[in-house]
């Protein structure tokens, strides 16, 4: 499939995914409200995109479980606002969803014909965004990820950057327990580019291989970095019981058999040795 970059359209381009975009028309909150749909239409009709990457979203659990309202504002009605535009102005959208559509039951890691049965408010608002974009549009790409990380020290407001930042102290403790994705950014922005430029529809599973715990994830960074620092595990009861619904899935991991991105711990490195190498280097 013929795409021109240059003509891809991205909503919130000011957040962390989209430092990653080295491409396309780029619009902030400030610039594109994804609520306000006559925003929308004004800004594709200037532009004529024909593709959308859409990245705008409210993403911090705590925040979206004190505050649902806003929660499903931006990824439920923003979301389908924007599919809605895509479809009047024949626009292929890729909408960036997460694995907390699931439950977090199943042993296995999440596939993309496993059934969504989202347990907080995030998850509520991020699958009725999914069925905005599937219930409008014939042609989207559903990008399922999970745990992102990437943005470095200025975007990266996420748990990767929250250890990076703790590597000073003898101990950090991490909530056991979960296992999920993590998935570095610049990885998953290129992959979405690839499938449209492949031409392909539906929903993807896109995160780097493996299926850490978050225990896991603070050690190899530990190791990377090379401190002393030793990382202990705690129950997530103590957080599930400050943020209701927070805690409530046990397994975020994704997996896919049609989108295969390399191992975590080597985008890990990655990301930490080119874009925390100045930040690391005062903590060893």
């Amino acid at each position: 499939m013929t795409v021109s970059r240059a003509n891809i359209l991205i909503t919130g381009a000011g957040g962390m995914l989209g430092g990653y975009a080295n491409f396309g028309i780029h619009t902030t909150h400030e610039s594109l409200d994804v609520q306000n749909i006559q925003s929308i239409r004004a800004t594709c009709a200037e532009h004529r995109p024909s593709v959308i990457f859409h990245l705008a979203a409210a993403t911090d659990l705590v925040e979206c479980e004190k505050n649902p309202e806003k929660a499903y504002r931006a990824n439920a009605v923003g979301t389908y606002n924007v599919a809605l535009v895509a479809r009047e102005v024949g626009a292929k959208l890729v909408y960036v969803s997460t694995s907390a559509v699931f439950d977090g039951k199943k042993i296995e890691s999440y596939r993309e014909d496993d059934i969504p049965n989202p347990q907080n408010h995030y998850g509520h608002s991020k699958y009725l965004g999914e069925l905005a974009v599937t219930g409008l549009l014939s042609d989207y790409i559903i990008a399922r990820t999970c745990w992102i990380f990437g943005g470095g020290p200025t975007k990266d407001h996420k748990f990767v950057a929250n250890i990076l930042k703790q590597l000073t102290k003898p101990s950090v403790e991490i909530i056991g327990g979960k296992r999920g994705s993590p998935t570095y950014g610049k990885d998953f922005v290129e992959a979405c580019l690839r499938l449209v430029e492949e031409g392909k529809r539906g929903i993807f599973h896109v995160g780097n291989e493996g299926a850490p715990t978050r225990v896991d994830i603070a050690r190899e960074i530990v190791r990377i970095v090379g401190t002393p620092t030793e990382v202990i595990e705690t129950d997530a009861s103590v957080f599930e019981k400050q943020y209701p619904g927070t805690g409530a899935r046990g397994n975020e991991s994704i997996v896919s058999t049609k989108v295969i991105l390399r191992p975590w711990r080597e985008a890990l490195r990655e990301y930490i040795e080119t874009e925390w190498s100045s930040v690391v280097q005062k903590t060893v």
